[in-house]
């Protein structure tokens, strides 16, 4: 494999399949506003020596000063490496003086003078949208893309291209590699996305993968995808304990381990009640679980797990129980995965609760990738050997004709349904509709909620 330069972004080299390739030339595309520029110098900054500065060049899009200025808000520029290792120059100005059929012999002498590792030319689109005719478009073009070639450097080419322009202009043709960079507004929040549109000679995470920019810059959240080789179990299957009244032994003394099980119901049916018994059960047994939460805040959750005799304090944080709080409003799928996945991985997680897939599945752009997302999901699980719990909360109270629009009731191994009787004081219910390679009672039981937490009351 060729050899890589970093991002920067440890996401985007986990897309890449490591980083970029050295000595390539990559066009970093996107609307105005979506961060091309500011991927850009987190590129340089995180790859410029003395010994192999990069070099920037700004043309017509934005002056000099104020490049330098919007970068120093973020936390990977260093100042003491301007000057040093990264080197602003000013394109814009030296073609207006000399034509922008020049270019390729301007570049040359920069190239000579400077000897840098890594070129970015920024915006490279508004400097050829000044060449009158295709040929001289592609003419000039082609001799720089000789230049940066021949001189064994790594360069970048930002512009504010759009999708269709990839077939037309011979920029496209000459890179390497493209980073796309979108970003999609709505009333109530805004979600950025990443996709490699080409990487000449290797391979990539295909798809749109969602990132942030924040004050260390762009953060970039690959797309969860099947694990490429199916989850082994080991011969010895473990069961593992709900901690509820009765419930485990409608499963055959409980769950399995590395099982995802769908707990539906309405609101105030004791979905939420049934994951902090969950996680709880694990924490008193030594085996470390993390709750998902999007719309009970710390101090909410708090306040509930003591009224059932609970004590968050000892719990919460480094007992056992870990929080993972996000308000429904900011919420972004994939920014949630890229953060349980963190966790798991360390290797303490074993049970996992997220409440609920609603909140998911609203912040999801694209339904048919959140019931993927969901697939995936629950395959790593698997893999992982972590058992999880996922709410999913539905809108009728008393008649339930289906569990889901997206088809969730299909991928998880287990599905508990909970729903109200209807009379005068609305019971509560629990039934098992399914759980995969294990007998069950399929029975409807009372569900009862008490000061010390969830029982289910025999038939």
């Amino acid at each position: 494999m060729a050899d890589r330069i970093l991002t920067g972004c440890a996401g985007l080299d986990e897309v890449l399949g490591g980083g970029i390739p050295v000595n390539t030339i990559s066009v970093i595309m996107g609307a105005p506003g979506t961060g091309k520029t500011l991927l850009a110098e987190q590129l340089a900054f995180a790859n410029a020596t003395a010994e192999a500065p990069a070099l920037y060049l700004t043309t017509l899009s934005e002056p000099l000063d104020k490049f330098i200025v919007h970068g120093q808000t973020h936390r990977f520029f260093d100042t003491a490496k301007v000057g040093v290792s990264v080197l602003y120059e000013d394109l814009g100005l030296m073609l207006r003086q000399s034509g922008v059929d020049q270019l390729p012999d301007l570049v040359t002498n920069l190239l000579m003078e400077r000897r840098p590792r890594f070129v970015f030319i920024d915006s490279f689109k508004a400097l050829t949208e000044l060449l009158v005719t295709p040929q001289e478009r592609r003419t000039v073009i082609y001799d720089l893309a000789s230049v940066l070639s021949s001189y064994q450097c790594t360069s970048f080419l930002v512009g504010e291209y759009a999708q269709e322009t990839m077939t037309e202009l011979p920029e496209f043709a000459i890179a390497d590699v493209v980073l796309q960079l979108l970003k999609y507004s709505t009333n109530v929040r805004e979600q950025r996305f990443l996709r490699v549109e080409k990487l000449r000679g290797s391979s990539s995470i295909p798809g749109m993968h969602a990132f942030s920019i924040n004050g260390d810059g762009v953060e970039v959240y690959p797309r969860l995808l099947t694990p490429k080789t199916s989850p082994t179990y080991s011969q010895r299957l473990e069961r593992v304990a709900t901690g509820i009244s009765n419930l485990d032994g409608m499963i055959a003394e409980g769950f399995w381990r590395g099982s995802t099980t769908l707990v539906a119901g309405p609101t105030g049916s004791g979905k939420t009640i049934i994951g902090l018994h969950f996680i709880t059960e694990g924490a008193l047994k030594g085996e470390q679980g993390l709750y998902v939460g999007f719309q009970e805040n710390p101090m909410q959750l708090s306040r509930t797990m003591k009224n059932f005799g609970w004590e968050p304090d000892k719990l919460l944080p480094g007992g056992g129980f870990d929080l993972l709080y996000r308000s429904p409003v900011e919420l972004q799928l994939d920014t949630i995965t890229s953060e349980i996945f963190r966790r798991v991985r360390e290797g303490k997680i074993k049970r996992v609760v997220i409440d609920a897939l609603g909140d998911l599945e609203r912040s999801s752009m694209d339904r048919q990738r959140f019931a993927d997302f969901i697939y995936a999901l629950t395959q790593w699980f698997a893999a992982e050997n972590v058992t999880c719990l996922m709410m999913y909360e539905l809108t009728n109270l008393f008649e339930v004709h289906g569990i889901s629009d997206q088809e969730v009731s299909n991928m998880a191994d287990n599905v508990i349904l909970l729903r109200f009787k209807a009379g005068p004081e609305m019971q509560r219910t629990l039934r098992i509709i399914k759980t995969r390679g294990s007998a069950h009672d399929n029975r409807e039981h009372d569900l009862q909620i008490t000061n010390k937490g969830v029982i289910v009351k025999k038939v």
